[in-house]
């Protein structure tokens, strides 16, 4: 798993979450409202919501939640349920828990030039590895993004399922990042530790200013941390990225 990272000189908060990886083995998991796409985690408008699926999703509800109610009661709560005010109010209630939740985004390739150029400062930033192995008790965790053109909303699943799927529904404009979430609800703008042992390596961009790249270099080293040191590349006569090993 890999996690891009900008690194400017005159930002301190961002580097100060970078130290924190290496200094502290923690990791910030930021509230979709910092994200830069407006259409992320956003719980959709149920009102688009076929009526037929929503009547549906009001009397399964009925019935479990009043199973010895008089038919006409249980009509009563169907109604009420399908009303335009109750389903804003339900959407709102998943969409709070979703602004609460902290969430780490994660990506498979290493190489990708959008990636680095869009979360790691133009190429002039880093980016981080660590086992996404399965069997592990953290970045093990971590769910895969669906990217899809149309965001259906399971009305039908618990609230919690509910919001998982808001996190993990992306536009297909997105498939490119290959991405991945580790979510805490409840967690929004956290520093989270990790298993040190799980940071495995660094990739320092090839625009990266050396005395950047020296300051991550020392951090790795007051850390404790072992790592692999990697140095991106442009590939020549084409438009890609060679991983180099340097240390």
């Amino acid at each position: 798993m890999y996690r891009y990272l900008s690194f400017p000189s005159e930002d301190k908060e961002k580097q100060s979450w970078v130290a924190d990886i290496f200094l502290k083995h923690q990791l910030f998991f930021p509230s979709r409202k910092s994200f830069n796409d407006p259409f992320d985690c956003v719980v959709p408008n149920l009102l688009d919501t076929p009526g037929v699926v929503v009547k549906r999703f009001a009397e399964q509800f009925v019935e479990r939640k009043f199973p010895n109610a008089s038919l006409e009661d249980k009509l009563a709560n169907v109604s009420k349920l399908i009303s335009v005010e109750s389903l804003e109010s339900l959407r709102l209630d998943v969409q709070k828990a979703v602004d609460a939740a902290g969430i780490l985004c994660l990506s498979r390739p290493r190489d990708d030039i959008l990636m680095w150029a869009h979360y790691a400062d133009k190429h002039k930033g880093l980016c981080v590895e660590f086992d996404g192995s399965a069997n592990c008790n953290f970045f093990g965790e971590a769910q895969q993004v669906e990217y899809v053109n149309y965001h259906p909303w399971p009305l039908d699943e618990e609230a919690e399922r509910q919001m998982a799927r808001a996190i993990l529904t992306k536009s297909t404009h997105w498939a490119y990042e290959q991405e991945y979430r580790i979510i805490r609800p409840d967690g929004a703008s956290n520093l989270i530790d990790f298993p040190e042992a799980l940071l495995t390596g660094v990739i320092f961009g090839y625009l990266m200013p050396d005395n950047l790249r020296q300051i991550v270099t020392r951090w790795a080293t007051e850390g404790r941390c072992r790592v692999a040191f990697f140095q991106a590349r442009p590939r020549v006569g084409q438009f890609a990225l060679d991983i180099v090993r340097i240390a």
